[in-house]
């Protein structure tokens, strides 16, 4: 049962401070870190020049700018090596779209496949840059766990760049530079950004070292891409990057990519109302699936093609490859569910060699948000077993992997509530008895199922004028949640089950003038624990949002817990 607890008061001398402004907004910017009238104008008024700070402010970006200035002066040939996920896909195109611009011609952008060359460089891969005469290798959003294939490099006279945003482990890889927030000794004012948003900087970097003939200000039409892996990756939409997502949203609704004109069209979006929730679930999720059922080159030439006929066939190749994600992960889940049963697991361990690694991750989020606690799944990719974990937060996974008794895993990395992990076939044997006996004995955090309530509200104020009170906090993400709102003793008027064989579910309320307010659960129409029916009076605890799906504008609400009423 999760419990609701109602946002605490505004101080007084905050509330002051503020100024004129209602008071759900002082307390939506204050549970947000804002107590000054400057800092709720930067807040809610992003300026671009006032809250994006210089790129040279972050660690080794001087010397990591630098040396790409050099290669691009000399026509040195550059390998741009990106991961395979949204991220690392955009962060890819940021780079790709900044050399057609200043007509250098002497790259390679390489994607790795995710099953036959796995994440990060490869020893492999080196050989055929050096076969290419490539002089320098710059990683976007990997990288920083190859230390043996940096050596590799290295000692064949070939230069590696790091560009990523994840742990840096103790002894890094002895690359000329890298550029990473999480390094020690870093000072940049922000924490984290995603790795476009660090592919990004560098960019605004290697221009204002290399002096390139092209318009000041340029390098925000980036930004359409750098929005939409920011808000991919989940890190915090606060400060710069709560900005860069600010700006990119203005971009995606003017961009010329027609690619995403393509997905505009395929998805019924229309480009004015762009916002936050159509990059995490429309948008991002069908960029992913290449990586996972295909190859993730054909997501970086949808955003990189000039060819509204090519953008089409490829929208078109990815939407069929995320219909067919579906399935598989549906596919999973049911086994998944039917194992478990009744029971309510401390972690969960399961896989098989008919599983495809590319979905893990997608099918570790549900199973996660369904059961609440550290989900480790395998399958089989190439030779090796591939894996991907999930944590509730009690474990930090990167920490717990490396507590595993040495040898057990070939390879690991990623965050804390996000990993990933590699190991040969026959030792799958010991993986489930392992995690257990360590999960046992590991130190763990006390995780409290709490629902943070703004106000409590009346089903007959959810309407336009509602929603305008709160959309100038948008985009929502990480860290600045849409404000969560209580309805309570409300009477159910419809109770509908849709998509995917009912996975999920639509509430109907009647207001008091007759007009109708919906309310959406995204994958909990088959929870037992809910068999709701008309007429029935229930407490709601959601938010408030505003729905575009197939271009009718409609205020609704996103269900975020339901307590029915015996």
């Amino acid at each position: 049962m999760k419990q609701w607890i109602f946002r605490e008061k505004v101080p007084d001398d905050v509330a002051i401070e503020l100024g004129e402004m209602p008071e759900m907004a002082k307390s939506i910017l204050y549970h947000r870190g804002v107590k000054t009238r400057v800092e709720a104008e930067k807040f809610l008024n992003p300026k671009y020049g006032d809250n994006v700070d210089d790129p040279l402010l972050i660690l080794n970006m001087e010397k990591a700018a630098g040396r790409i200035v050099e290669a691009i002066k000399n026509n040195e040939r550059i390998i741009i090596f990106g991961d395979y996920d949204a991220d690392g896909i955009c962060s890819s195109v940021v780079f790709h779209d900044f050399f057609k611009k200043i007509e250098f011609a002497n790259f390679h952008t390489h994607i790795p496949d995710r099953y036959l060359e796995g994440y990060g460089l490869s020893l492999k891969a080196i050989d055929e840059f050096i076969k290419q005469g490539a002089k320098l290798i710059v990683t976007l959003d990997c990288g920083v766990t190859n230390a043996k294939e940096v050596e590799k490099a290295n000692s064949l006279g070939l230069e590696v760049i790091i560009i990523d945003h994840h742990i840096v482990p103790e002894n890094p890889p002895k690359a000329h530079a890298i550029v990473d927030l999480k390094q020690d000794g870093e000072t940049y004012p922000t924490k984290f950004l995603s790795g476009a948003g660090i592919a990004f900087k560098t960019i605004c970097a290697i221009i204002k070292l290399g002096k390139f003939n092209i318009i000041p200000g340029w390098e925000k039409w980036l930004l359409d891409v750098v929005a939409i892996a920011t808000v991919a990756d989940m890190v915090p939409l606060l400060g710069e990057n709560r900005t860069l997502v600010y700006y990119g949203l203005k971009v995606l609704k003017k961009t010329q990519r027609p690619g995403l004109l393509s997905f505009y069209r395929q998805l019924k979006l229309s480009p004015a109302n762009i916002a936050e929730d159509d990059l995490s679930f429309m948008i991002a999720p069908r960029l992913n699936v290449a990586g996972r059922m295909d190859h993730a080159t054909v997501s970086f030439n949808l955003l990189t093609t000039q060819s509204d006929q090519e953008a089409n066939w490829i929208s078109e190749r990815l939407e069929t490859m995320n219909g067919d994600r579906r399935e598989a992960v549906d596919k999973i889940i049911k086994t998944i569910d039917s194992e478990i049963g009744a029971s309510r697991p401390d972690v969960i361990i399961m896989g098989d060699t008919s599983w495809s690694p590319g979905v893990l991750g997608l099918t570790a989020n549900r199973v996660l948000e369904k059961y609440n606690c550290p989900v480790f799944l395998w399958g089989k990719g190439g030779d090796n077993i591939k894996g991907s974990c999930r944590s509730n937060g009690a474990i930090n996974l990167v920490d717990f992997m490396k507590s595993l008794p040495a040898g057990l895993l070939d390879d690991l990395g990623g965050h804390s509530l996000s990993a990933g992990f590699s190991m040969a076939e026959n030792k799958i044997g010991k993986l489930k008895e392992e995690i257990i006996k360590s999960y046992a004995v590991f130190p763990r955090k006390e995780i409290e199922s709490v629902i943070y309530i703004e106000k409590e509200a009346n089903i007959d104020d959810i309407g336009a004028a509602f929603f305008s009170t709160i959309e100038i906090f948008q985009p929502f993400g990480a860290d600045n949640p849409k404000p969560v709102f209580s309805f309570k003793n409300i009477n159910v008027h419809w109770v509908k089950k849709f998509g995917n064989g009912g996975a999920h579910l639509q509430l109907d309320f009647k207001k008091s003038d007759g007009k109708i307010v919906s309310a959406i659960g995204f994958f909990i129409g088959k929870n037992g624990d809910l068999d709701l029916k008309a007429g029935q009076t229930i407490d709601l605890a959601a938010s408030v949002e505003k729905s575009n799906f197939r271009n009718k504008p409609e205020i609704r609400l996103r269900i975020v817990d339901i307590k029915a009423k015996i």
